[in-house]
């Protein structure tokens, strides 16, 4: 093998050993994954947990004051049309709450906002950017795609997949097919 070849091939393979170790564990698929249990407050003083994502599809929407995309992003979400059986709920990742509530209030009213604290450790430590949002299917569980960035077109196309995924149709094809292929 001439080294005209050998040092190129050499390179592509190492790059790719150093990428597999720094691939973000929010990753393609986490169907395994639950997301960590919580007790948090709203900004009403409200007490929240992992049950409010109990029937639901849930895209969770982690934002910061100091990110100003988000307060659009928030505006975007909130403009969304939704099934009934998903919701999108916002999880304040920083520690300025008064501005955060300013923030909700204006570009997203309907939004339910969970007050991030070290319950969410877990989760926030993986986040790279803001806003990210990721995907929780009626129990508890990590799905889909998280969407790093501002992206509402493909928080839709998450959604839908969750939807498709989750509906009668295909949890039915995938029962047959585990059974089929055992």
């Amino acid at each position: 093998m001439s080294i005209k070849i050998f040092f190129p091939l050499a390179v592509i393979i190492s790059l790719l050993i150093v990428d597999s170790f720094l691939v973000n564990e929010l990753t393609l698929e986490q169907a395994d994954k639950k997301f960590p249990a919580f007790c948090a407050k709203n900004f009403a003083g409200e007490i929240l947990t992992e049950r409010i994502f109990v029937g639901k599809i849930t895209a969770l929407c982690i934002w910061d004051t100091k990110n100003i995309q988000c307060a659009d992003f928030l505006k975007k979400l909130d403009a969304l049309t939704l099934p009934p059986n998903v919701q999108i709920i916002g999880l304040v990742g920083d520690k300025n709450f008064s501005a955060a509530e300013i923030i909700a209030q204006k570009n997203s009213p309907s939004i339910q906002q969970i007050l991030a604290n070290e319950d969410f450790l877990p989760i926030l430590s993986k986040i790279r950017a803001v806003p990210t949002t990721i995907l929780i299917d009626a129990d508890g569980n990590l799905i889909g795609q998280p969407v790093t960035g501002a992206e509402i077109n493909l928080v839709r196309l998450e959604i839908s997949r969750a939807l498709e995924k989750n509906s009668p149709r295909s949890v039915s094809l995938r029962k047959i097919h585990a059974a089929l292929f055992r």
